[in-house]
């Protein structure tokens, strides 16, 4: 796994504008205007709650690889819910594995049964079904280390691949035990700088 996110001033400036009213709402009315929004709650297999929408957006018009995911709340005018997502080549991988580079989710109660498991339906439901070959960034928070320890063990439980990827060295390793990724004998992820470099990778396709 990567290098740990632990200082929580980075985290605030990273995360926290989400959480601010006006910043929110201009983000809101900024997606929602979007040509290239799509609505993909059907595709993800996620039934919601009259008011809110599921949208996949092209961070510019034609570029495929960088989108965002987000839940808007059109009753308050809010994102409640948001994935960026960065597709990327690699030629060790020998595909173009996708990554989260921020995921956030409201902390407000008054949404907390839609987004209840909600990036867990996202990650699973479409992001893996779509793109096959699903990769961790290169720093995440405690929370973000938990999640991707999480969906490891679903992908093991469901017969899919698991990896460790030294990026800088091209070197892929197989994990077949969630045991070590929970114990972290693995050495997935670590406070060093050089566990930038070190990714968790998640696959339908084995690889070699």
């Amino acid at each position: 796994m990567p290098r740990n996110y632990v200082s929580q001033q980075k985290i605030d400036q990273d995360f926290g504008w989400l959480n601010n009213q006006q910043q929110n709402a201009a983000l809101y009315a900024d997606l929602a205007s979007r040509e290239s929004m799509e609505d993909v709650a059907h595709v993800a297999k996620i039934i919601l709650t009259p008011g809110y929408r599921l949208v996949r957006v092209d961070e510019s018009e034609g570029d495929e690889q960088h989108f965002s995911i987000a839940l808007l709340c059109d009753t308050a005018s809010e994102v409640v819910y948001l994935v960026k997502c960065n597709i990327w080549t690699d030629v060790v991988l020998k595909g173009r594995p996708l990554t989260q580079v921020l995921v956030w989710r409201t902390g407000l109660v008054k949404h907390r049964r839609v987004t209840s498991g909600f990036a867990e339906d996202i990650f699973r439901n479409y992001l893996l079904d779509h793109y096959s070959i699903i990769a961790s960034d290169s720093c995440q928070t405690r929370e973000g280390r938990d999640f991707w320890v999480r969906q490891m063990g679903y992908a093991l439980e469901f017969g899919e691949c698991v990896y460790r990827y030294d990026l800088m060295a091209g070197q892929l390793q197989s994990i077949t035990d969630p045991a070590v990724i929970v114990s972290n004998s693995c050495d997935l992820w670590g406070d060093d700088v050089r566990y930038e470099h070190i990714l968790a990778v998640i696959t339908k396709i084995p690889l070699t």
